[in-house]
């Protein structure tokens, strides 16, 4: 027997199933294997898919390099397929950030036209799915059943792609196919388990069968990708499903049509939240590209495979194995501040000890079968990770009867727990939880966020179908979207015949079918071009039939109700249906971006918006990446560009934002790493990005003390006497040899602005400086001594913008969003030049936005933080205490809330927003201080409506947003002009109803007159954008002298319910250094996420750096910390106000410390089993 150190293979960018199959013997492994469906495993193959970062031709160099071969599909995402043996060797490739095995996924098979209403949007509306693209992931089609065939005997299907033999026939080939004696020599494709078949003659059967049979969009273009099909049961793999993607999207964008995909397939295997690689492609996919993504809810409602609840001190957890199974994985998955403990007992009482699960590997025996456990951690794309479970039989068979796991816990945060087992196509029937959880039993990619995911109901007796995929019981995000008939669905069979089948397979192409005709209405028929993504969703949703008055809407049986395409269409004629024509991109230049007169705008974009602007005199345009772009574009002619320019999908309204004022490093046990024996962190090697009100660079604590600067380059977009970066065209750039030069000015008594004129006039981003990392050379000592700086001062906002926001008399800084995003455009460029990590200390925020992360500079943050090395940093703002922020809820339609501003005297004018959950629809009534009442403003989308007050002499200016294009609720802005102080009553109208909620913002506190305020406040839900980015690590403000927080600290949690803030950190009363060597204190979220960003500094040098983690970045680092938090007794954590608990640096590397000694994980290995596996 040999002792195999296995920690060689173990990495934690790949998943738990991975790592598990590494560390197992041969006789376990193949067994596991093939209960997986990884068969080619067997073969000594593998296939991976993989998140990367960076240039795809580099990966695809580095893996033919050893022999094997690299499909990009888009967006980070990619497959790689090569010899087993050598999968060591990816975990090695830098650009790779993340890596699984395929995932099986299984087909959910278990007059409904009248029924969704779909005859009446034929009849009225004279829709039949003409010049829209349908494609089916499935299990093939019978392209000569006369369903998909026209009246002329051509086809209607313009591809069939065959992924297991990898060949596609067109529409040409078919046709010569269809009109030969024997068609199969020339297109050899036949659907042998006839559920692709059916599926889509649910969707648009028509052509030559009787119009009884025809499906919901009959003259639609077909085009069907055939998964590979092997055993009893119709499985895929999730690499199989993202090629097939690709392959739709590509062939849309070939044939100029709109796409609608439908995809009928589901796993359990996933946390169900959104994160594995299939879900966050999908989600990509369906928010970059112009189509509708219908997904099946799953068959698993009733067939107790899950079980989940709060997480006990113990609790017991019972299921029933069948005789005839080989093997069973389950999958854990908790809050990562839950620590557990797991025993497991046979149906023979044998048990296993009490395991604590904080270590990666375990093994042993129950009796005559084995159990093998195995524990990620924090992954790159999950903060809480996932634990598998795996019982294989000794023999052919595990021991059947009733098995225990027992799961101990002394947390009292009371959390949720979930397990699931496979699906039930893929499980003898019998095997099940004895006490199941029915909810949160949706088949993952159902669970993507912006998919619609399609349940079924059983229309004869308008009652759930059992078997039903359901979402969580309390959950922000209403899932399953919506329901259609899926039971005995009478549709096409190979063969040219008609049969009956059931499940959400045949409920999700209904709803597919849906989507085409309404893609048709709007895009094909030019009434509304957006017609597609979420806002098509919001139309089904709107329109879906709620007629069962003892349930109460939305919920995770029924989602938002059963499907019915007329009233879809009429919700769009009531709302009032436009152009959302907002089109739009690059050469920013300086006399367009700076000029008054014209407006600058954050945009996201799709197709080629560079030659779009190549003929366009009054607009220019800066590319950021594949997605966003800033333009400048002539006030006057905004109109004329949103009708020239088509390939804009987005523009996010100007948004202005002010400083979050100023951390306690002793505190947060930063300081101790200084001079630590055994860990010595000072920031070395690792660059801070400072956007702010930029820097005082001849402050001794940014000189090293041979006189040089600690400033790699200053980039001021406030002058234009020197050059402006590579890439921009505005703006100064000064790089650390001219900064060198005026620091050598200014000691022989010359004057150094000469050289390098860019100064910090108002101090605040000195002191930020100063704080994350001050040398130390004047008594005052930051948090990262030895940091570099990158630092862009930003250009304050045009005055056009000021006055018309009513803020020209403001005296202090105020920036726009595009201004932000370009100098984080900037840091990251710069970080990459110099091949560095980075952490971008954001000390800016603003009221204005949606408080859910889908804000264009937070999408932005979201994307850059994926990439190993960078981290972005910022505070929940001041805003607290601020009485800046309502919120509350309308119960039931046609109920009003009154909502009352007092309005200062001496504000000139006040602009401010309405958040609404949709698809909730709410008007406006407004009565002014005198009394003067408008009962109600009507919601004309996108329009803008004037009022004026006769006795005030005020004007109201209302613009509905139904919905909002990104989020897909409803927003109102409202902006009163020459406003009268007094007490101002906004009516809120509930025009229909049904989640309720609402939620108001003012501008921040700093931009208004002091007694301009809500009278009836909330304190929550006042964290500032950009604090609610998903990827962005933010802290909350307390006073670390006395361990309380303080009022002015904005709390949690976002408006979708996310927690944030993560961590609290210290900032009352900080030492710094600021303008000419003073030493100043300062207090407030700034300060505080100042501490935060240079502890974050000290964990990059730790990580990159120091070699200790080469894959450190913002999620992993966010868990680190969260792990390492410091609390205060008798608190229940994580909260609104405190997140996870006191930013605690010590804290973070006790517990890691602890982790890495538990994980490293010794295994006696058979000589002849080592042979095999190549250790």
């Amino acid at each position: 027997m040999n002792t195999i150190f296995l920690e060689v293979y173990y990495t934690k960018n790949s998943n738990a199933l991975l790592n598990l199959l590494l560390m197992v013997p041969d006789r376990v492994k193949n067994k596991l294997i093939k209960y997986s469906k990884n068969e080619e495993l067997l073969k000594r193959k593998i296939e991976l898919i993989v998140i990367i970062t960076g240039n795809s031709d580099n990966v695809n160099n580095s893996i033919e390099s050893f022999g094997g071969t690299f499909e990009y599909l888009g967006y980070g995402f990619g497959i790689i397929t090569m010899d087993a043996d050598k999968i060591n060797l990816v975990a090695n490739i830098p650009e790779i950030i993340y890596f699984q095995l395929p995932k099986a996924l299984y087909t959910d098979y278990i007059e409904s036209n009248k029924e969704s209403c779909v005859v009446g949007a034929w009849e009225q509306y004279n829709l039949s799915g003409k010049g829209v693209l349908i494609g089916f992931i499935d299990s093939g089609i019978d392209y000569t059943h006369p369903a998909f065939i026209n009246q002329n005997g051509t086809s209607r299907i313009e591809y069939i792609y065959d992924i297991k033999s990898n060949k596609v026939w067109n529409n040409a080939e078919i046709n010569k196919a269809l009109n030969s004696e024997n068609p199969y020599p020339i297109v050899p494709e036949r659907d042998d388990m006839g559920h692709g078949t059916h599926v889509a003659g649910i969707a648009c059967a028509g052509g030559k069968v009787d119009k009884k049979y025809y499906g919901v969009a009959y003259e639609s273009s077909i085009i069907m990708v055939k998964m590979t099909r092997t055993g009893k049961v119709n499985y895929t793999k999730d690499s199989q499903i993202m090629r097939a993607i690709k392959f739709l999207v590509d062939k849309s964008i070939e044939l100029k049509k709109p796409l609608v995909i439908n995809l009928s397939f589901s796993t359990n295997d996933g946390a169900h939240d959104g994160k594995s690689l299939l879900e966050q492609y999908i989600k990509i996919i369906s928010a970059q590209q112009k189509i509708s993504f219908v997904v099946a809810a799953g068959n698993e409602g009733d067939r107790a495979h899950h079980v989940g609840g709060v997480l006990k001190e113990v609790q017991t957890i019972n299921m029933n194995i069948a005789e005839d199974e080989t093997a069973i994985i389950l999958q854990l998955y908790k809050n990562l501040m839950d620590d557990i403990s797991i025993r497991i007992k046979n149906p023979a009482g044998k048990t296993t000890n009490i395991m604590s699960i904080n270590r990666n590997y375990y093994s042993g025996y129950v009796g005559i079968d084995n159990y093998y456990i195995y524990n990620t951690g924090a992954t790159p794309i999950s903060l809480n990770g996932e634990i598998v479970i795996s019982l294989v039989p000794e023999n052919e068979f595990l021991q059947s009867g009733i098995w225990s796991i027992e799961i101990y816990s002394n947390s009292k945060q009371k959390n949720h727990y979930d397990i699931w087992m496979p699906i039930s196509e893929g499980l003898n029937d019998k095997t099940k939880f004895l006490k199941p959880n029915p909810y949160n039993t949706l088949g993952i990619p159902a669970t993507v966020e912006n998919v619609i995911a399609v349940g079924s109901y059983n229309y004869n007796t308008d009652t759930i179908s059992p078997f039903s995929g359901r979402g969580r019981l309390s959950s922000d995000i209403k899932k399953p979207d919506i329901l259609s008939p899926g039971e005995d669905i009478f549709s096409s069979i190979p063969g040219g015949g008609f049969d009956m089948l059931s499940g959400t397979s045949m409920a999700a192409p209904e709803v597919a079918g849906a989507a085409a005709l309404l893609m048709e209405w709007g895009v094909v028929q030019g009434k509304d071009a957006f017609m597609y993504g979420e806002r098509l969703k919001y139309f089904l949703l709107k329109g879906a039939k709620r007629d069962r008055t003892d349930i109460n809407y939305p919920n995770p049986l029924w989602g938002y109700g059963t499907l019915c395409v007329r009233n879809s269409l009429e919700v769009w004629n009531n709302e009032g249906g436009r152009d959302l024509g907002y089109r739009a991109e690059e050469n920013i230049n300086q006399s367009m971006y700076l000029k008054e007169g014209y407006d600058n705008f954050i945009v996201e974009y799709e197709g080629d918006i560079k030659s779009a602007f190549k003929n366009i005199n009054f607009a220019s345009v800066y590319v950021l990446d594949e997605n966003y772009a800033v333009i400048s574009v002539e006030s006057s002619k905004k109109q004329q560009l949103y009708d020239e320019v088509k390939e804009v999908v987005y523009i996010e309204r100007t948004v202005l934002y002010t400083l979050n004022s100023i951390s306690p490093i002793d505190a947060a046990n930063i300081s101790k790493f200084h001079d630590h024996n055994h860990l010595t962190l000072r920031g070395r090697g690792v660059l801070v990005g400072i956007l702010d009100t930029g820097i005082d660079y001849l402050n001794k604590e940014f000189i090293y003390e041979d006189d040089t600067t600690r400033i790699v380059s200053i980039w001021d977009q406030s002058i234009n006497t020197g050059l402006p970066p590579e890439g921009f065209d505005f703006g100064s750039e000064y790089d650390s040899n001219q900064i060198n030069k005026a620091i050598t000015k200014q000691l022989e008594n010359g004057n150094p602005y000469e050289i390098v004129p860019s100064k910090d006039e108002n101090g605040h981003g000195t002191e930020i400086a100063g704080i994350i990392g001050a040398r130390g050379r004047n008594g005052v000592m930051g948090a990262a001594p030895d940091c570099e700086f990158v630092v862009v001062k930003l250009l304050n906002a045009k005055e056009s913008i000021l006055k018309d926001e009513g803020l020209n008399d403001i005296d202090k800084p105020i920036y726009s969003n595009t201004s932000i995003i370009l100098g984080i455009k900037y840091l990251l460029t710069t970080a990459k030049r110099l091949n560095k990590p980075i952490v971008i200390s954001l000390a800016v925020g603003t009221n204005f936005g949606s408080h859910n992360g889908t804000s264009l500079v937070e999408r932005y943050i979201n994307e850059i933080s994926k990439v190993r090395g960078i981290a972005v940093v910022s505070g929940t703002g001041n805003q607290g205490d601020s009485d800046t922020h309502t919120e509350g809820k309308i119960e039931k339609t046609g109920d009003i809330k009154t909502v009352e501003i007092k309005i200062d005297d001496f504000q000139k004018s006040l602009k401010f927003e309405i958040w609404c959950s949709k698809p909730d629809k709410i008007s406006l009534g407004i009565v002014s201080p005198s009394g003067e009442v408008i009962e109600k403003i009507p919601a004309r989308i996108q329009e803008v409506e004037e009022i004026k007050f006769i006795f005030e002499g005020s004007s109201v200016f209302v613009k509905y947003y139904l919905p909002e294009e990104i989020t897909g609720d409803e927003l109102i802005c409202v902006n009163i002009k020459n406003a009268k102080g007094g007490i101002w009553q906004i009516r809120l109208i509930g025009d229909y109803v049904v989640e309720g909620r609402y939620y108001i913002w003012l501008p921040q506190r700093e931009l208004l007159k002091e007694q301009t305020r809500f009278l009836n406040p909330s304190p929550y839900t006042t964290l500032t954008i950009p604090s609610t980015s998903r990827r962005l690590i933010c802290c909350a403000t307390y006073n670390q002298n006395n361990n309380t927080l303080v009022a002015f600290s904005g709390r949690g949690y976002t408006r979708d319910g996310r927690i944030k803030p993560d961590v609290a950190v210290g900032g009352i009363n900080v030492v710094t250094t600021g303008l000419n060597n003073q030493i100043v204190t300062v207090t407030g979220s700034s300060a505080a996420s100042a501490v935060l960003s240079g502890a974050v500094a000290l964990m990059l040098q730790w990580g990159i750096v120091d070699g200790n983690d080469k894959t450190l970045y913002s999620t992993k680092i966010m868990t680190y910390l969260i792990r390492g938090t410091d609390k205060r007794k008798g608190d229940i954590y994580p909260n609104r106000e405190w997140g996870y608990g006191m930013l605690d640096l010590n804290g973070v590397f006790k517990n890691m410390r602890a982790i890495e000694k538990s994980r490293s994980v010794f295994i006696d290995i058979p000589e002849e089993v080592r042979k095999k596996i190549n250790i």
